[in-house]
């Protein structure tokens, strides 16, 4: 049952708001946003500014439980029917230092998650989108990004590192993709799909000129994508000049699409307990929860084993259960650089999580009326100014 609609930041903020505050007043509910990585340590692109690479002198897979045959059996773990109001809303198969595409694995949740009231995200470079079967079921989810990154075929080469099945480098990358996406827009066509394509690019000084990605721009426009985000290399010393306002001018400047600049996920204060459990983890090959996508790899230590547990549900009442349990302290994730996905970072600093509750928009009539949103009501009225105290959480939010 797919439910072919898009979600923009502002939904997801509203509904991490709710997890973040009622498990700051002492409830336990699995996260409303969850990322299943099906690869781990295997990619056909090597991007030089790959985050789950950055760092990594050796790449160790994860051990690889989630496979095409037990599919059904992990997804019914996190799609329980005895706790369906507490179902995620929001799933994307993506992966941290892999391609998710190249698993036998990626079809089958798909298919899986079609069947379910959940909105579903596939995060992929689109190399192997002209699979005809893997292409037909993306094409009847709810979203797809691709990240493209640059805007020629030279510069997919050099920058991106392609690779064919056998190893042997790609030098059409960038046509490789462009292709691949006309195709998925063409079965969104013919499927009456409601897909919504956002396309992605990493800015460096090497790959930025302002008037190929101009084209390049228009050129996606025209195919069918509906958004395009930028954002800086993260692991660069030199960032390009006046990025930001470069992207502001053309969104302004190319009709038809929206065009903006995502900031660069600078490093957080440092605090020492991670709500991104909480909130929004990441489920590696190993059928593991990771705190976020970012550590999703072998260098990285999981908080909790899913196949250990009959439903997410019974995982997140003994891993946060008794209320005042703490969350995952920094220290025991790893080398965590606190250098968090954008939209955790604000629940892990204090004030900027404060700032961003003020802006959270109550439940709807309808979800008042269901036994979640009804909580969430109660839950707003009475702890909105007092779950900040040390008192509510020994995670020691203040």
């Amino acid at each position: 049952m797919s439910t072919n609609r898009y979600n923009d930041k502002n939904v997801f903020f509203d509904w991490m708001s709710r997890t973040y505050i009622t498990s700051k007043a002492g409830g336990v509910v699995p996260p409303c946003l969850i990322d299943i990585h099906p690869v781990s340590g295997e990619c056909n692109n090597d991007c030089v500014w790959c985050i789950g690479r950055a760092q990594r002198n050796e790449i160790v897979p994860l051990n690889k439980t989630l496979d095409a045959p037990n599919v059904n059996d992990v997804l019914d773990k996190i799609f329980s029917l005895r706790w369906k109001p507490l179902w995620p809303r929001e799933v994307h198969i993506c992966g941290n230092d892999s391609e998710p595409t190249l698993s036998n694995a990626t079809k089958p949740i798909i298919e899986y998650l079609h069947k379910k009231p959940v909105v579903v995200e596939l995060i992929t470079n689109g190399l192997k989108l002209d699979d005809p079967d893997l292409a037909d079921a993306v094409a009847q989810i709810d979203k797809l990004s691709i990240s493209l990154d640059v805007t020629n075929n030279d510069d997919y080469k050099e920058f991106k590192r392609p690779k064919n099945d056998t190893g042997v480098s790609i030098d059409n990358g960038y046509d490789i993709v462009i292709g691949n996406l006309k195709n998925i827009v063409s079965r969104r066509r013919n499927q009456k799909s409601k897909l919504h394509i956002s396309v992605t690019f990493v800015a460096t000084r090497h790959t930025y000129h302002k008037d190929q990605w101009r084209r390049c721009f228009v050129q996606l426009r025209d195919i069918g994508a509906r958004k395009i985000r930028v954002r800086d290399d993260l692991h660069a010393k030199k960032l390009v000049d006046n990025l930001q306002s470069d992207i502001k001018a053309l969104n302004a400047e190319i009709d038809g699409i929206d065009i903006g600049f995502i900031s660069p996920e600078e490093k957080y204060s440092d605090f020492e307990y991670c709500y991104g459990p909480r909130i929004w983890p990441a489920l590696a090959v190993d059928c593991r929860l990771y705190a976020c996508a970012h550590i999703a790899n072998s260098t990285f230590r999981p908080f909790a084993d899913l196949m250990q547990y009959s439903t997410l549900m019974e995982l997140y009442q003994d891993a946060f259960y008794p209320p005042n349990s703490p969350c995952p302290d920094v220290q025991s994730i790893g080398p965590c650089e606190r250098k968090c996905p954008s939209m955790i970072g604000r629940y892990n600093e204090p004030a900027l999580a404060k700032k961003r509750l003020t802006m959270t928009a109550l439940p709807s009539a309808k979800q008042k009326r269901d036994c979640i949103g009804g909580t969430h009501t109660k839950l707003f009225n009475e702890y909105t100014e007092s779950f900040f105290t040390s008192e509510n959480c020994s995670c020691g939010y203040s």
